[in-house]
Formats: structure tokens, sequence, C-alpha cells
């Protein structure tokens, strides 16, 4: 099973390619709000950050919504991150879109329980920004950017939490994108006590943020960018793998 962790915030989107609202015929059009997003909420009372990743669909024309497979993460750790976990842990978020105005709602539980957070805001471009309040006393702003394909070569490295190596394993992985960001994979790994290579037959491009799978060797790997090429990992060993069975670990990866 997943790292599940922690509370959450919010998210809101635009699109591949967002339409901002105009005039036709004297019928204002609303923004076209889908694709893959990321976002940040900042929260006024403390200062703390939560990203969020997700991938977003027109359901009318004038509301949407994110699948479930929607990733948040406080400070933007892949450790911290909850939810790609349906039916176990998804997140309820729907929004409303009025000309370039957003609104947008998102039902949660975290440590303190149930939590609604309520987002306004507005398209420019292929941004989304905003103010945000939720039940729990909480307020802050947002903002969310169209995030690319994460299809490419990447290296990197990755060291167990229970029990570290003292030179990290590398790992150099190649992940494709297909069609409803679908991904699939290869990886090999040096220095590792566990694995020489990895087979990722399931994965998924959330928002600019990863999910890859070795359901064979029962290897969850988890990535969220932390800058334009930039990654932070997080793995997992399932607890009935034939090797490092229940091993879990961070590291890195970068974009080549």
């Amino acid at each position: 099973m997943r790292k599940i962790l922690l509370f959450c915030a919010f998210f809101a989107a635009g699109c591949s390619g967002v339409k901002n609202a105009g005039s036709s015929g004297g019928t204002t059009q609303n923004a076209n709000i889908s694709g893959p997003y990321s976002a940040v909420a900042t929260s006024s009372r403390n200062g703390a950050t939560t990203n969020v990743y997700a991938n977003l669909s027109m359901q009318s024309s004038s509301s949407f919504s994110a699948s479930q497979n929607t990733l948040v993460c406080p400070g933007n750790l892949a450790v911290n991150c909850t939810g790609d976990n349906p039916p176990l842990v998804a997140y309820t978020m729907t929004g409303t879109v009025n000309g370039n105005n957003v609104q947008i709602t998102l039902q949660f539980n975290n440590a303190s329980g149930p939590d609604t957070v309520t987002l306004t805001g507005a398209v420019s471009g292929t941004t989304l920004s905003g103010s945000y309040t939720d039940s729990q006393g909480d307020a802050g702003t947002w903002l969310a950017t169209l995030a690319g394909s994460v299809s490419g070569s990447y290296s990197g490295s990755i060291n167990s939490t229970p029990n570290p190596q003292p030179i990290s394993p590398s790992i150099s992985a190649l992940i494709t994108e297909g069609q409803n960001f679908a991904l699939t994979g290869s990886a090999s790994v040096t220095n590792s006590l566990c694995f020489v290579s990895l087979d990722f037959s399931q994965g998924t491009a959330i928002g600019g943020a990863f999910t890859l799978t070795d359901t064979t060797k029962d290897v969850f790997i988890l990535g969220v960018p932390t800058g334009s090429n930039n990654f932070n990992v997080y793995y997992q060993v399932g607890s009935s793998a034939t090797a490092c069975a229940g091993d879990f670990g961070t590291g890195t990866f970068t974009l080549q």
C-alpha cells in the first residue's frame, strides 16, 4: 500500500491552451478548463505551502472536475503526498467557470477531521490564481500552472529510509507518456542490494508529477517536480515482495 500521510489544501486549473472568455454573437464564452495542472497554495496563517497535482476535465460548458488520482503534497515532498489511491483515498474536487472566473470546492479529511476548501480565482492565459478559505479556519492564496509531459530519460539516486546504504543506489530510467496520461517505462539500478532493473508496466502522469509501478517486483515510485527538470521521489516496496519487502525511501530524479 502506498504511503498515506497528512492533510490537504486545494486545486483549480486551466487547460492545454486555456481559452480566455470573450464574446461571440453577444454570448459570453467560458474559459475551457482541462488538462494537467500543478498548483501551490500558500497559507496566510503560517506561510505553509501545499502542492497539488491534478488532471482536470470539463464536465459541461461551465463545470469541471479533477480525476480521482489527484495528489496533495504538503511541503512538495513526495513522501508527504496523499491521493492516487482510490477508493481508499480519493479527493472530491469540482469547479465552475463563468467567463474567466473560477470557483472550486475540495472536500477531504485531514488530521483535524473533515475539511472543505473553497477557492476563487481567475484565468489568465495558461495560469489560474486567487484566494482560498477552508472550514478549519485557514486562508491564503493559490496559483496553478499548466504542466508539460513527463516523458524522457531520467537519472538520479534513491536510498532506503530504514536501511540506508553508505553509497546511494543510482537509477537511470526511461519514461514514456501515452494516451490519457498513462505511463510505461523501465529503469536500471546500480549499487542496490534489492534490484538491478525495474519494468514499469503501470504508471500515470498527474499534473506534472508521476507514479510508476513495477507489478512483478511490487515497487511503487512517486515523483513530484521541484524545478524545470528536477523531481523529488519516494519509493515503496510491497510487504509481500520477493526482494526487500516493506522497504521504502526517498531520492531525486533529473530529466536529461
